[in-house]
C-alpha cells in the first residue's frame, strides 16, 4: 500500500516506530477492502477517510504504548498536526470497540469523553484493528480468543471486556450486514 507523504511526514516527525507502522499498513488494507465492499453495494463510505484513519490510527504509540492511553495521544496529536477531525475521530475511536463516557471515568482516563466508533468509517476501522495482530492478519475467532485471555489476566477490567464483545459483536453485525466482511 502506498502511504500519503503527509502520513509519512508525521510518522516521521514523531519517531512512530517501524513495528507500528507496518501494523497501521496492515489495519489500512483490511479496512480498505472492508470499505470498497461496502461500497460496491451501493452504500456511501468515504475510503480514503477510512485508509488516512487506519495508517494513523496508532500515531500516539510513538509516545506511549500504554493501552489506556496511546488513542488519546494520537487525537491530540493529529489535531496538533492539523488533520481533518473525521480522520482524527476515525483515528480516536479506534481502541478496544469503544469507550463511552462513563466507561472513561471508570478507568480513569485523563480526558473524559466519548470514545465510541459512531460513523461507518469509525467502526470499519476499530473492526479492522481488532483483526490484526501485529503485521498479520487474524481470524475475528482469534480476536474474540484473546479477549477471554485479557479477561482472566485481569478480572478487574473484566466489566470492560464483556463490554468490548458486545460492542465489537455489534459492529461485525452491521459490517456483515452491509457487506463489507
Amino acid at each position: 500500500m502506498k502511504v500519503p507523504e503527509d502520513v509519512l511526514e508525521v510518522w516521521d516527525k514523531y519517531g512512530l516506530p517501524e513495528n507500528v507502522r507496518r501494523h497501521c499498513i496492515k489495519v489500512a488494507e483490511i479496512a480498505k477492502r472492508i470499505a470498497e465492499n461496502i461500497r460496491r453495494n451501493g452504500i456511501e463510505v468515504d475510503v480514503d477517510a477510512v485508509v488516512r484513519g487506519a495508517l494513523l490510527h496508532d500515531l500516539g504509540r510513538a509516545i506511549t504504548h500504554e493501552p489506556f492511553e496511546h488513542f488519546i495521544i494520537t487525537g491530540e496529536l493529529l489535531r496538533k498536526e492539523g488533520f481533518d477531525e473525521k480522520i482524527v475521530r476515525i483515528a480516536e475511536r479506534h481502541f478496544s470497540a469503544g469507550v463511552d463516557e462513563e466507561d472513561a471515568r471508570r478507568l480513569g482516563l485523563r480526558v473524559v469523553k466519548n470514545y465510541m466508533p459512531e460513523t461507518l468509517e469509525e467502526k470499519i476501522v476499530c473492526y479492522a484493528d481488532k483483526v490484526t495482530r501485529g503485521d498479520s492478519e487474524i481470524t475475528f475467532e482469534d480476536f474474540l480468543r484473546r479477549l477471554d485471555e485479557l479477561e482472566r489476566e485481569h478480572p478487574e477490567t473484566a466489566w470492560f471486556t464483556e463490554k468490548t464483545r458486545e460492542r465489537i459483536l455489534k459492529i461485525r453485525e452491521e459490517l456483515e450486514r452491509l457487506g463489507g466482511i
